[in-house]
């Protein structure tokens, strides 16, 4: 699909396969250009299961396919914006209008009247045809598209392009603007007086849509129905209200308009926020409560900016395989119909013996899944969960692998491609790291079902990461190279530009899908493969990757280190600091201890250069704090040694007492510490942003004197 290049596979000796390091710096020439590769252990590797099935207990996330992929999130933000805006202004919007048999794309209107200058350029121009072209509507089956649209945009868009324009809001695009000034309130006005009264359905996004016959249905449905004894009880609860006469909301304190706590008898709470707002501090004013949910206008102008996935429900493997199962069935009903299941899993290392019930595996094509995917992502009107048992740790649920702990006389137990043995392979740098980190020197488990999803991402401190599958259906996975990494960042903010407004960090989110296709026709070079059971997978330093499961299936991952990860590891942390992220390690605590441990790194070129970038950026930082002057007598900071200050709040980590207040990044070398704040530190670049106090306040924690360091690396 997407016509994508296959990432390379793999298919090692026995003998290679007992150096699972050297083997990956073997292949790294031509695999790292694809970002990813497959790894197809030789005959005779058979690893058993080690969890006990029965017991294993694990929670969900739950994953609204078309909230995943970037474009179509943005569309359902928009969508969102306009059911709060029409609810807010008492006219609510329950249905998408129909063109063409079909729900008009309103988020697609909006941008194509705006890059042709606006409603006012569009209407005196006559575009509307030209545009109902471009949106794949046939005026030969739909005779009415450009009065349809038209329409559509008086009554839905423009109204709350009016609001945007007067409440100072943004939209996507919002480098053209989709009205012109001379678009004024009479537009507005006589938009309004065109709406009709319906019944009012549940939602914008669920409910069903009706069939139009090449016509439009009513942009605007409003609600004139008496309440059910249902509704008035949701109405008490989650709509809007006067505070004194609700009983499930806690009455605000306050007017957020006048800061006024009295007349709460008029005090309208926001649907949204829970806030309050006198009616009459409204602006316009409200003279009555009303009937529909109502959104201040924050929450109006935010809906969407905390996108996140929600937490599912608590499963055995055999209760989340037959909801797995079920799902499938009921997707690809054609390809079950009348042929009975299959007694086992394809490469399931006799996982049928203790998971009982029908399997789904191997009867839809791989193709056919990856097609429906990326239907459904792209679909705003069609919604689908599913749910995904992601970043379980096998410290607390234990390793698909047998361990050492649990099975001593087990061969497997130490074997080098066990995922709690490859990490700590004499070539790996985790050797000399002090903590143990879940997710990267552990490994975490993954259980899936058809469509979870794994959005672009690439690995912490960008090392690598070895992700094997034990058991179950296919796994198909897209990776972009390190050296494209760049060009994927730009891409994805040129395409859902409004998502980076909301949440500049969304790259580091992990909740953001987009189209393969989308990142070509931009020059990625984006790769696929796809994973079975038995295979491993290994992704590169700085590679973005994403996928999803095609059914049930059980994976395990985790990550690694070896030399030519270096530099990458300095540059993840700088963007670390770009954005406020929290480190998961101290990359200047790692180099300081591998100098103190094997003095032989000294003589290793790669080693040289991170020393050397390390200790000119210690040594500049140190110069600039000491040549600050801070308050008002510009007094220099006092300066002690490390281990002589007085630790503070003893309950507060180590690990907490090092980072940077400011931007978060590990200060394990110096810090600086204020008496206003003796349990935080801030480092050398934010020294002079974390407090106003004066100079004398404030304290240069040295781990190592500057000859120290100088001698040292």
């Amino acid at each position: 699909m997407f016509g994508l290049r296959p990432a390379p596979i793999f298919y090692p000796t026995s003998e290679e396969f007992q150096d699972p390091l050297a083997y990956i710096q073997k292949i790294r020439p031509e695999a790292e250009s694809a970002g990813l590769c497959k790894i197809v252990p030789p005959e005779g590797w058979n690893p058993p299961f080690a969890l006990d099935t029965k017991q294993f207990r694990f929670k969900t996330r739950i994953q609204q396919l078309n909230s995943l992929e970037g474009k179509t999130r943005t569309n359902l933000n928009y969508l969102d914006q306009l059911r709060r805006f029409h609810s807010q202004q008492g006219q609510p919007m329950t249905k998408v209008p129909q063109l063409d048999h079909r729900p008009i794309d309103l988020f697609g209107l909006r941008h194509e009247v705006a890059v042709r200058g606006g409603y006012q350029k569009v209407n005196s121009r006559k575009l509307w045809a030209e545009i109902g072209r471009v949106m794949k509507y046939d005026r030969k089956t739909c005779t009415s598209m450009s009065n349809s649209l038209k329409s559509t945009y008086q009554k839905i868009i423009l109204p709350f392009d009016l609001y945007l324009a007067k409440h100072g809001g943004t939209m996507p695009d919002s480098k053209h603007s989709s009205f012109d000034a001379e678009a004024d309130d009479a537009m507005l006005r006589r938009s309004k007086r065109q709406r009709l009264s319906l019944p009012k359905t549940d939602s914008l996004r669920s409910s069903p849509v009706s069939e139009d016959h090449s016509s439009m249905q009513s942009p605007m449905q409003l609600s004139q129905q008496p309440l059910s004894s249902e509704s008035v009880l949701i109405q008490t609860v989650s709509s809007p209200s006067i505070a004194a006469e609700s009983t499930a909301t806690t009455v605000p304190e306050s007017c957020e308009v006048c800061k006024s706590g009295e007349n709460d008898d008029s005090m309208l709470i926001c649907d949204g926020c829970d806030r309050g707002f006198h009616m009459y501090c409204l602006n316009p004013p409200l003279e009555a409560i009303p009937t529909n949910d109502w959104y201040c206008d924050s929450c109006v102008l935010g809906a969407g900016a905390d996108f996140g996935f929600e937490d599912g429900a608590e499963y055995t493997l055999e209760e989340f395989k037959q909801k797995c199962d079920e799902f499938k069935r009921r997707t690809f009903s054609q390809y079950y119909e009348g042929k009975p299941p299959t007694d086992g899993l394809r490469g399931s290392r006799e996982i049928a013996s203790y998971l009982e019930g029908p399997q789904m595996e191997g009867r839809v094509p791989e193709d056919v899944v990856e097609e429906e995917f990326w239907r459904l992502v792209a679909s705003p009107y069609e919604d689908v969960e599913v749910e995904y048992g992601a970043d379980l740790h096998s410290a607390q649920h234990g390793s698909g692998f047998p361990t050492i702990e649990r099975s001593p006389l087990e061969d497997y137990a130490r074997h080098p491609w066990n995922l709690n043995v490859l990490p700590f392979q004499q070539a790996s740098l985790f050797n000399y790291i002090r903590q143990d980190i879940s997710g990267m020197m552990s490994p975490w488990i993954y259980v899936g079902m058809c469509f979870s999803t794994f959005c672009w991402h690439n690995e912490d401190h960008y090392t690598y990461s070895v992700n094997y599958q034990h058991w179950g259906d296919t796994k198909t996975w897209y990776g972009v190279p390190g050296r494209h990494a760049d060009m994927f960042e730009e891409a994805m903010r040129q395409t859902v530009p409004q998502l980076f407004e909301e949440q500049p960090d969304l790259l580091f989110q992990l909740v953001t899908m987009l189209s393969p296709d989308v990142l070509v026709r931009r020059g990625v070079d984006v790769f696929t493969c796809d994973q079975r059971a038995g295979e491993f997978v290994v992704t590169f330093p700085q590679s973005y990757h994403a996928g999803f499961n095609h059914g049930f299936n059980f994976n395990e991952a985790v990550n690694f280190a070896t030399t030519d990860w270096m530099p990458y590891g300095t540059n993840s942390v700088q963007r670390y600091q770009q954005y406020g992220r929290n480190p998961v390690f101290s990359h200047d605590e790692l180099l300081m201890t591998m100098c103190e441990e094997d003095a032989e790194f000294l003589k290793q070129e790669w080693f040289q250069r991170a020393a050397a970038e390390m200790l000119g950026r210690e040594l500049a930082g140190r110069a600039r704090v000491r040549s600050l002057g801070l308050g008002v007598g510009r007094e220099r900071l006092r300066e002690v040694a490390w281990d002589d200050v007085d630790v503070g709040d003893t309950d507060i980590s180590e690990d907490m007492r090092q980072q940077c207040l400011t931007c978060k990044a590990f200060s394990y070398l110096s810090a600086v510490m204020c008496t206003c704040s003796p349990n935080y530190v801030s480092c050398l670049l934010h020294v002079d942003k974390s407090c106003k106090c004066s100079g004398s306040n404030k304290t240069l924690m040295l781990r190592y004197t500057d000859s120290e360091l100088e001698s040292m690396v």
